[in-house]
């Protein structure tokens, strides 16, 4: 995820760490892609929105299952870091940001999908809530796991 505070020309990481059960009957590979928030404005008075996706690919046809971690902070309020400083954010599973991406628990949503040989993307919505005036300029990251199940 890369995200910029203020002025500054710094940019942060973002990295999906993958992780598959696997199934007797196909092979499926997961390609998380990365995420940008770009420059985020402390002052702004909306939120900062961002889309990436997860890419998986299986040999046959296959149900899967999508979790995502954590990462900083919990489902309620991930946190990108930065030094000493956190900015909050979240993932969803919707555009409309209603439905926070993880792994089934504490309130927060998986995504069911059928993947094919032909790679399917997923789309991962991302917002940082407006007003994090707190925050000084800066690079700010977060390591993230995704997990299938098929």
């Amino acid at each position: 995820m890369h995200l910029m505070i203020g002025r500054s020309a710094t940019t942060a990481a973002f990295a999906f760490l993958i992780l598959a059960a696997p199934a007797s009957a196909a092979s499926c590979s997961v390609s998380p892609q990365q995420l940008s928030l770009g420059r985020y404005d402390p002052f702004a008075t909306a939120p900062q929105d961002a889309v990436t996706s997860i890419a998986i690919s299986c040999d046959v046809e296959t149900s899967v299952v999508i979790a995502i971690g954590p990462g900083n902070g919990d489902y309620g309020a991930r946190t990108m870091t930065g030094g000493a400083q956190a900015l909050l954010y979240n993932l969803y599973v919707d555009p409309a940001h209603s439905r926070v991406w993880g792994d089934g628990t504490n309130g927060s949503s998986t995504v069911s999908s059928t993947a094919v040989a032909t790679s399917t993307a997923i789309p991962v919505y991302a917002r940082a809530p407006a007003r994090q005036t707190q925050l000084k300029p800066g690079s700010y990251s977060d390591i993230l796991w995704v997990s299938i199940t098929y």
